[in-house]
C-alpha cells in the first residue's frame, strides 16, 4: 500500500480538492432545485449559501460536502464529482 506524501496530504491540497468537489457536486445537484452559492465560500465566514426546497442553509465546506453527497444519494444518480478524485 502507497502512502501520501507530505505535498499530496497538506491542508492547502485537501481545501482544494473539497472546493473542486463542491463545485462539481453543485452542478450536479442544480436539476433537483439545490442551489449553491459557490462564491459565497470566499466571504469572511468561509461558509457556502445553499438554497433548498425553500430554506436558505449556510455550511463550512465539509458539512456542504456532505449535504450535496447526501442529496445525490437520495435521488441515486451517478455524479461527476465520482468520476474525478483530482
Amino acid at each position: 500500500m502507497s502512502q501520501l506524501s507530505n505535498d499530496q496530504f497538506s491542508s492547502t491540497a485537501f481545501d482544494a480538492w473539497l472546493t473542486a468537489q463542491i463545485l462539481k457536486l453543485s452542478v450536479d445537484t442544480l436539476y433537483v432545485g439545490v442551489f449553491t452559492c459557490t462564491a459565497c465560500a470566499q466571504s469572511k465566514s468561509g461558509e457556502y449559501e445553499i438554497e433548498y426546497q425553500g430554506e436558505m442553509l449556510r455550511y463550512l465546506p465539509e458539512k456542504t460536502y456532505a449535504f450535496l453527497m447526501f442529496v445525490i444519494a437520495q435521488i441515486g444518480k451517478p455524479t461527476i464529482a465520482d468520476k474525478s478524485h483530482a
